[in-house]
C-alpha cells in the first residue's frame, strides 16, 4: 500500500514504480545548487535512500540560490543541513553524510549500495569530479550532472560503458587525481549556446576569481530535468541522452 504522503504519485506512477523508488539509493556528491535541489525532489518522489556529500558550510552568498541555504543554517555543514531539511520533508528516509566530500580515498565507500550517481561537485572541485566517474565506472553506475546557465541549463548523463569524463574533457585516462589539482572542467562541455554575457573573457575573470554569477532560476531548472530523467531511466521508461549528446534549456 502507498503512503499518503506519496498518494498523488499514482496515476503518474504504479505502485510497483512507487514501490521501487522507495527501494532506490542515490549518490548526491555535492549539496549545494544542483545536488541540493535534487535530493529535496526525490526525497519528495519517495526516493528510500540519499548518500550526502559535502565538505562545505553554508554562508549568506549561498542564499540566492542552494536549497537549504537560510540565514538559520548560516554556518552549518551543507550536507547535515541539507539532510535535517530533507527529514522534514519525509522523515522515514535513510540518509548517510560524508561531511569530508568526495575523495580518492573514500569514493568507493561512498558509492556502496547507490544505484544511481549524481555529480554536482564544486566547478572548483574538478579532481574530486574525475575520481567520483572513476568509481562509478568501476561499479558499473550511471552519472549524471547539471549546470545552471543563467536563465537555462544543460544536463549531461554518463553511461559506465560509454564516453569517460576524461575523453569528453580532452584529458589522458591515466592521469592522476593529483596531476589534475588546478583543473577545471571546460565551460565550452557543458554546451555550445552560452548567454552572451558568457563570454571567454568574463568566463576567464570568473575561474581566476573562483566566483562564477548564477541565480536560482537556473539552479532550479537544472535539478527539475536532471531528477526527471534520472527517474525516468530507474523505471525504465525512457533512456537519457548519452555524452557525447546532452539536453540543453535555454530562455536566453
Amino acid at each position: 500500500m502507498v503512503k499518503e504522503q506519496f498518494i498523488r504519485n499514482l496515476g503518474i506512477m504504479s505502485e510497483e514504480e512507487v514501490q521501487k523508488l522507495h527501494n532506490t539509493a542515490i549518490a548526491v556528491a555535492g549539496c549545494g545548487c544542483i545536488g541540493g535541489f535534487s535530493a529535496e525532489l526525490l526525497a519528495r518522489m519517495g526516493i528510500g535512500k540519499l548518500i550526502l556529500a559535502d565538505p562545505d558550510t553554508f554562508d549568506v552568498s549561498n542564499i540566492n540560490r542552494q536549497c537549504a541555504a537560510t540565514h538559520l543554517t548560516v554556518g552549518q555543514r551543507k550536507a547535515e543541513a541539507l539532510k535535517n531539511h530533507l527529514l522534514t520533508i519525509n522523515p522515514n528516509m535513510e540518509i548517510v553524510c560524508y561531511n569530508d566530500g568526495v575523495t580518492e580515498t573514500n569514493v568507493a565507500s561512498f558509492l556502496d549500495g547507490a544505484d544511481y550517481v549524481i555529480d554536482a561537485i564544486d566547478y572548483f572541485a574538478f579532481p574530486e569530479s574525475v575520481a567520483l566517474h572513476r568509481a562509478a565506472r568501476q561499479k558499473d553506475l550511471f552519472i549524471t550532472t547539471a549546470v545552471a546557465l543563467g536563465f537555462g541549463t544543460s544536463v549531461l548523463t554518463f553511461d559506465p560503458k560509454g564516453l569517460t569524463l576524461e575523453d569528453y574533457t580532452n584529458i589522458p585516462e591515466d592521469i592522476t587525481i593529483e596531476e589534475l589539482q588546478g583543473k577545471t572542467f571546460p565551460p565550452s562541455a557543458y554546451s555550445q549556446n552560452l548567454p552572451d554575457y558568457a563570454t571567454e573573457e568574463n568566463i576567464a575573470g570568473w575561474v581566476e576569481n573562483r566566483s562564477i554569477p548564477t541565480i536560482s532560476v537556473g539552479q532550479a531548472l537544472g535539478p527539475g530535468v536532471l531528477v526527471s530523467k534520472l527517474v525516468l531511466h530507474l523505471l525504465d521508461r525512457q533512456m537519457p541522452k548519452i555524452v557525447p549528446d546532452y539536453f540543453q534549456l535555454q530562455f536566453e
